[in-house]
């Protein structure tokens, strides 16, 4: 498929509209924590490849109306955390526009209800995508806690990002932030972390950790929010992750598509994401499929961590 640059910045205002919708979400999620406090943290239904909190389903509304006002210009479905068939974007028939879009309103619930790490928005799509590899655009927003004065905002189409932190306490002008990966300062001491969230799946997952990182005195960071780590690798404040949950946990917790919704921003910023054993993401976009993947601050840091026993 040819594209010319109408489409690229056709593309790159999607990516923006989709950033927008992400604002609205994490507006309405912060701004309704004392009237919703008690049924934000309650498991409303379990569907779509998760619990649903209340917090999700206040999300989900705000996220469906977004991408709703932008079916007349951007039609197709999503497909979204929260619910196990795509829903339309524009005109009711599935068939009517050729975008796919994966969304997941609200990544990193838990840690967020728990006011220990930030939330995210995170939305991506492509035309007639199948996969997570046929992305072309995302948007990643971040959902701060209660203590946060700023939170990020980035939206990407092919190898363009864009990023800026909002004013959450005055509401002033944002302010530009440059994403950038870690890879000028050396491997040691750095944040890579091997993801395992649950008791239960620590003793698979830990012994080929210990295997595959001995002799690096490197540091982890086991919030459970695939966004958040993401965007770690994006901005630099992590130089890996590995996530092999479904190859050696294949019981336990995992990410789905959803979870990697944004992967076109951590790309565009420069971060190596990939599936694990090293492969492209060739992953379908539901909400079923564990997704086992890696990422990496650069393509040097690659070829130092990347496994080879999986």
């Amino acid at each position: 498929m040819h594209f010319t640059q109408s489409d690229a910045n056709n593309d790159l205002d999607l990516a923006r509209a989709l950033a927008e919708v992400g604002r609205q979400v994490r507006d309405v999620v912060r701004g309704g924590r004392a009237e919703h406090a008690q049924r934000d943290h309650d498991v409303v239904r379990s569907e779509g490849g998760d619990d649903v909190f209340g917090v999700d389903d206040r999300a989900d509304q705000v996220l469906l109306a977004g991408l709703a006002a932008l079916g007349d210009r951007w039609p197709g479905t999503v497909v979204l955390e929260g619910y196990d068939a795509p829903v339309p974007v524009g005109p009711p028939d599935e068939t009517a526009g050729p975008w796919r879009y994966l969304a997941d309103p609200v990544d990193g619930t838990r840690p967020y209800l728990a006011g220990k790490h930030s939330a995210w928005v995170l939305l991506g799509a492509g035309r007639l995508a199948t996969t997570l590899e046929e992305l072309e655009v995302g948007a990643a927003v971040e959902i701060p806690t209660d203590r946060a004065a700023v939170g990020l905002v980035a939206w990407a189409a092919g190898d363009v990002v864009v990023a800026v932190d909002d004013d959450l306490v005055t509401g002033g002008p944002p302010r530009s932030v440059t994403l950038r990966p870690q890879h000028d300062r050396p491997l040691a001491r750095s944040f890579v972390t091997v993801v395992h969230l649950l008791p239960g799946g620590h003793a698979p997952i830990g012994a080929w950790a210990d295997r595959h990182l001995a002799g690096l005195e490197v540091y982890d960071d086991l919030s459970p929010c695939t966004g958040g780590a993401l965007m770690g690798l994006a901005s630099g404040a992590d130089r890996a992750v590995l996530d092999p949950r479904p190859l050696l946990d294949p019981d336990g917790f995992a990410a789905h598509p959803y979870d990697l919704a944004a992967l076109v921003v951590a790309r565009a910023a420069g971060a190596v994401i990939e599936a694990l054993p090293p492969g492209p993401l060739d992953i379908p976009l539901d909400t079923a499929t564990p997704v086992a993947w890696a990422g990496y601050a650069d393509e040097q840091t690659a070829v130092r961590l990347r496994p080879t026993d999986l």
